[in-house]
Formats: C-alpha cells, sequence, structure tokens
C-alpha cells in the first residue's frame, strides 16, 4: 500500500492529485538541496538532494491556515528521499507532493511544531 501522508519533525508531506507547475519555482542551494524547511532552533533542514520540481502557489493552499503552507513538490520517476539530521529518511513516491507546517495543539494556544 502507497503512503499518501508523512510527518518528519515540523513538517507534514501530503499526497496530492498532479498538478501542472505554478506559482513560484524554487531553485535548489548551492550543495543541490531542494529545501523544504530549515528548523529554526537547529538550522537542521528537510532537504531532497534528489532532481525533483519545488514550487508554491498560494493558490493551490487555499485550504491551509495561513503560514503553514511551504510548497509543492513534483517527484519524477523512481521517487526521491526526504532527509533530516535527527529524522529517518522518508521515500517519496512519484507524483505531486504538498507539504506544510505542523501545528502543536495546547489548550491555551496554537503554536508551530519546533524542529
Amino acid at each position: 500500500m502507497r503512503e499518501l501522508l508523512f510527518a518528519q519533525g515540523d513538517i507534514l508531506i501530503e499526497r496530492v492529485k498532479d498538478a501542472p507547475v505554478s506559482g513560484d519555482v524554487v531553485a535548489c542551494e548551492a550543495d543541490g538541496a531542494f529545501v523544504l524547511a530549515e528548523g529554526e532552533l537547529t538550522g537542521h533542514r528537510h532537504a531532497i538532494y534528489d532532481r525533483v520540481t519545488l514550487f508554491r502557489d498560494d493558490a493551490l493552499a487555499a485550504d491551509i491556515p495561513s503560514g503553514l503552507y511551504l510548497g509543492h513538490v513534483q517527484v519524477a520517476e523512481g521517487g526521491v528521499d526526504v532527509v533530516h539530521q535527527e529524522h529517518a529518511p522518508i521515500r517519496l513516491a512519484p507524483g505531486t507532493w504538498r507539504v506544510r507546517r505542523q501545528r502543536e495543539m495546547d489548550p491555551k494556544e496554537t503554536r508551530l511544531v519546533a524542529d
């Protein structure tokens, strides 16, 4: 069975219906990493080192609360790994994936998960 939702530290990655690339295409970093998110406390990164298309289009994230949407990743044939220094890698199958930050729910407040 193929997984449709993954959590890795402070991010959630969900399989969504394939969509054409739109909005802002994000380039890879100098070291070849496509960075999905960077930890505020540690500076560690949720990154993909294989060839993907990373883009951000707020119109594709209208159902996500403000400030949580990080982008979409289009994965080509063969799949890719999302890596982070403190978590096990996640294998994404080919297709389109939407990435967002997780929130911690507390009876008194709601805050972003710190990684």
